[in-house]
């Protein structure tokens, strides 16, 4: 996103370079027309100094306003931070001491203060300061519905909206869900997830399956939901294409929605390794046992996925029993360090004495040397 006056800065650096390219553009010229005698000795000498003269006044006039705008910038950043610290403090007295806030009009400093402040707070006083915030919902709704708005302007807004976490503020972002432009969506869409509440997260659901978003950001999505989730979560478990699928059982996992564990299992036999092993993460950060599908982890221990390979061995403690012990003591084999190492630690929470066995009499000298590394004899 460009700083203010950044545009402004892109135009002249612009016509200096075009300033230039034209000068040399005459000089070529007018040399060539010396080289085969259609220019005299004077005329080309003018074409030279002149040429050097339109250098030095485009560098010279560059170099003052690169140095001009950084001063100015900085004198304006130094101001409008002495002027949000200033906003801060007043709106905290008026909000922790009964104190009226400051008389409206309210620069953009003050909204920036706002913002801060309830992104700080939770709870009675964060609600507190919706009625202030609403001061400015106008002018990020204009900046969102103005056709000429640049995209810097809608990202600014759809941030600013983001962080007030106004309620009716939704139906202003849910159109950007769909916009062509993927840096809009993304913004949008990590907006949309804070501001979504009730029948809002069944669209925001359909909106999001529509958004071709890449996996990281609809798990960012899912993870600022927080405990609205579920409903997203199972709409992207039914619905959903492995990207989508993928980011649901991350955040099932992440956000222990133990009511969605049982959906999880039926992944266990998805034909995408990385979906398959999202499904063994979720269901091994839950400590939801995969009974009934021991199978499919037993037959991900020999898959050529080394993450999925290590996976299984973390899911294997769930299981118990005699079956997870052969299984694991024979992972102890596995010719990746991970997933040795991951074997031996969930042999360790398993059957300590087994690991200790298996440090001294294992026949695999791997796998003997990371069962002594993990219990530490």
């Amino acid at each position: 996103m460009w700083r203010p006056g950044e545009g402004l800065y892109a135009l002249v650096v612009f016509l200096v370079v075009l300033l230039e390219a034209l000068a040399l553009g005459y000089l070529v010229l007018a040399f060539t027309g010396r080289l085969f005698g259609l220019l005299g000795y004077g005329e080309t000498m003018g074409a030279l100094l002149l040429g050097l003269a339109l250098t030095g006044l485009a560098l010279v006039l560059l170099g003052a306003y690169v140095l001009l705008y950084h001063a100015y910038t900085a004198w304006r950043e130094g101001r409008e931070a002495q002027q949000k610290e200033a906003y801060l403090e007043r709106f905290t007295q008026a909000l922790l001491a009964g104190e009226p806030p400051p008389p409206l009009p309210w620069p953009q400093a003050a909204l920036v203060a706002l913002l801060a402040l309830r992104e700080s707070l939770k709870g009675e006083l964060a609600e507190a300061l919706l009625p202030w915030l609403r001061q400015g919902l106008s002018r990020w709704e204009r900046a969102l519905r103005s056709p000429l708005a640049s995209r810097a302007r809608r990202l600014e807004a759809l941030d600013a909206l983001a962080q007030a976490r106004l309620p009716e503020a939704f139906p202003l972002v849910f159109p950007y869900l769909t916009h062509q432009d993927p840096v809009l969506r993304l913004a949008a869409a990590r907006a949309a997830a804070r501001l979504a509440r009730g029948e809002d997260l069944e669209a925001l659901a359909q909106a999001l399956l529509r958004a071709a978003l890449p996996r990281g950001a609809l798990l960012e999505v899912l993870l600022l939901l927080e405990e609205r989730a579920e409903p997203v979560v199972r709409r992207f478990l039914q619905e959903g294409g492995s990207e989508e699928v993928w980011a649901a059982l991350e955040a099932l996992g992440r956000l222990k929605l133990h009511g969605l564990a049982a959906k999880a299992l039926a992944l266990l036999h998805h034909p995408d390794p990385e979906v398959k092993a999202a499904a063994m993460r979720a269901l091994w950060r839950l400590e939801y046992p995969p009974l009934g599908h021991e199978e499919a982890v037993l037959a991900a221990l020999g898959a050529e996925e080394e993450f999925l390979r290590l996976q299984a061995v973390r899911l294997l403690p769930l299981l118990g029993g005699g079956l997870a012990r052969r299984a694991l003591w024979k992972a102890l084999s596995d010719p990746s360090f991970y997933v040795r190492r991951g074997a031996a630690e969930a042999l360790k929470a398993l059957d300590p004495s087994l690991l200790k066995r298996a440090a001294e009499a294992h026949p695999d000298p791997y796998g003997r040397a990371m069962a002594r590394q993990v219990a530490g004899v």
